[in-house]
């Protein structure tokens, strides 16, 4: 079914139960339905729904990566391999029995739109079956293959990192590219840029989050702006204190999730999921006034591909979701699985060496 149409929803039977109640407790139903109905959809048309239909993976896009930090590893030649003919056998994965998949984009843009790298690449799998909702970091500075781009006319696939397919080609390309490297088909996309984290943060009151003394280096001090259009953070001065538990609002959160100097990408998207999962248990203790307030302020930052029923179809599920139990800790490539490596022009990266283990792993965990 393509994205765009419609789903027929069957009414559940606490719904069709009501049809026997009273004309005034009938009429009392309808004033909430009528005003939750206005309030959704003011909701859900401050979303941007994404059309990336149409894309040219081969365009000149400019990018600014980060540098890297730690080893550079061996100098490659990229024409010497394409690390996805070792996982083309593997079947493709999507969803089923039970079990939803959805790629989180955190998208590195001082614009505030949803244009540049993939800061953030989480793939959120939701198992009914299993009561679970498993987060898995996709590192960015992994060497991929970025399908349909042949900058160098050689036939092949350019060999890049993880981060760049986004800026190719947004979501369409994203999507393409997981499919090839990693065998995992995922319609679903919700995009996020830089101002979302900070909203969201804010308007719940701010995160206790566990803090190191080199990562209060990082983080600034308590009223300390240092805008996201400042490279040269003029006007920084660190978190102040002992290291422990620290009452962040949402500018020092999304610093501190940012954080990759100190040591490297792995604990940085460790730090990527810590968020995720303070704000997942902190809205379970919030109102449906509170969340509702939360939400209408951070959709306007928000990008999906996802239908209008898809979501109040997962807005209908939040407080199953709740009861969930929340699993963090995966990200590719695992430990012990990569080694660095070099390509000219295209700075130090990740490269699997295993990749169709990392790929059946991958599988492994998500589908059991």
């Amino acid at each position: 079914m393509a994205k765009n149409e419609s789903r027929q929803y069957r009414y559940p039977k606490k719904i069709r139960i009501w049809t026997i109640v009273g004309s005034s407790v009938m009429a009392l139903l309808g004033v909430v339905c009528i005003t939750a109905f206005i309030l959704i959809t003011s909701v859900l048309g401050k979303i941007s729904f994404t059309d990336d239909d149409h894309f040219d993976p081969n365009a000149d896009v400019n990018i600014q990566e980060e540098e890297n930090e730690g080893d550079t590893g061996e100098k490659v030649d990229e024409s010497e391999y394409d690390n996805t003919l070792a996982v083309m056998e593997i079947p493709l994965r999507g969803d089923g029995k039970g079990i939803r998949n959805i790629l989180l984009v955190g998208v590195d843009s001082r614009k505030g739109d949803f244009s540049g790298l993939s800061d953030t690449n989480i793939i959120v799998s939701i198992n009914d079956n299993t009561k679970t909702i498993k987060m898995i970091s996709l590192l960015r500075d992994t060497w991929v293959s970025i399908p349909g781009r042949d900058k160098d006319g050689d036939g092949k696939n350019d060999i890049g990192k993880l981060n760049t397919a986004y800026a190719y080609g947004r979501h369409t390309l994203q999507h393409k590219m997981i499919a090839q490297n990693f065998r995992l088909d995922i319609d679903d996309y919700v995009g996020v840029n830089f101002k979302v984290l900070p909203i969201l943060i804010d308007a719940m009151g701010g995160l206790d989050i566990s803090v190191t003394a080199k990562e209060m280096t990082q983080i600034p001090a308590n009223g300390c702006f240092v805008s996201i259009n400042d490279p040269d953070n003029s006007g920084f001065s660190p978190l102040t204190g002992a290291a422990g538990v620290h009452h962040l609002n949402g500018f020092q959160a999304m610093e501190y999730a940012r954080i990759r100097k100190i040591d490297s990408d792995f604990k940085r998207t460790e730090r990527q999921r810590n968020v995720l999962t303070l704000l997942f248990e902190k809205m379970k203790t919030m109102s449906s006034t509170q969340l509702v307030n939360m939400v209408y302020k951070a959709v306007s930052h928000v990008d999906t591909n996802m239908s209008t029923d898809e979501l109040l179809d997962m807005a209908g599920n939040a407080l199953t979701y709740a009861s969930y139990t929340l699993e963090n800790g995966y990200h590719i490539p695992e430990n012990g699985t990569f080694k660095y490596t070099s390509l000219e022009g295209k700075g130090s990266g990740l490269l699997l060496t295993d990749p169709k283990k990392t790929v059946e792993d991958l599988h492994k965990y998500i589908y059991g």
